[in-house]
């Protein structure tokens, strides 16, 4: 257990959090360096997101001819992601990447090194809740799964309507959290719209 602790700590811990105090450096704010940082590291994962999107892509087309042929064994349907070189384990292996270095942000910003000041612009203090960035994470929230995509008419409806239904609880959580976090909501809903309308990811 020690030792996955310490890989952890090496792979993850010490690089995100010696990177939040490097942009705390630079720009002499807590909440720019996690703009920043949070920029940084979306982008690290932009080359996942983007092979993570070609096989949804891939995962769809087939599960058209799944449901067009209809009664199709186990075999066959297996066959099919063979044929269009699918492997439907990428976004089990790309959820596991993600999830050490979420939790790694969260528990950077939510614990802060000492020496760090937790105020955004001199004016909010991010280690306290606001509700107003509670509110500008929720539209963005609402934005990204508005903006339309490749996805058939049915998925996006659907798709939607989680989201919507998802809001109240979003709201809840984030109120109760430091504002660090909303805002870490806000540059990754940024970032996430940004990368579907230019790449459709």
């Amino acid at each position: 257990m020690n030792l996955i602790f310490e890989i952890y700590n090496l792979i993850f811990y010490q690089p995100i959090s010696k990177a939040l105090f490097f942009f705390y450096k630079l720009f002499k704010d807590f909440g720019l360096a996690v703009i920043f940082l949070t920029f940084l590291i979306k982008i690290s994962l932009f080359p996942l997101d983007w092979m993570n999107a070609k096989e949804q892509k891939k995962f769809m087309k087939v599960k058209k001819e799944i449901e067009k042929m209809k009664n199709l064994k186990n075999e066959e349907i297996l066959a099919l992601y063979k044929k269009e070189k699918i492997n439907p384990f990428f976004s089990l292996l790309s959820l596991f990447i993600q999830l050490p270095i979420l939790y790694t942000l969260y528990k950077v910003f939510l614990k802060p090194p000492n020496q760090i000041d937790p105020s955004f612009l001199g004016i909010l203090n991010l280690s306290n809740p606001n509700f107003f960035l509670v509110a500008i994470a929720i539209v963005f929230q609402i934005l990204y799964f508005k903006i339309p995509s490749e996805k058939t008419k049915k998925e996006t409806i659907s798709q939607t309507k989680i989201a919507l239904f998802l809001i109240p609880f979003t709201f809840l959580i984030l109120a109760k959290l430091p504002s660090v976090i909303s805002l870490y909501f806000i540059v990754t809903y940024l970032f996430l719209m940004f990368e579907k309308i230019l790449f459709n990811v």
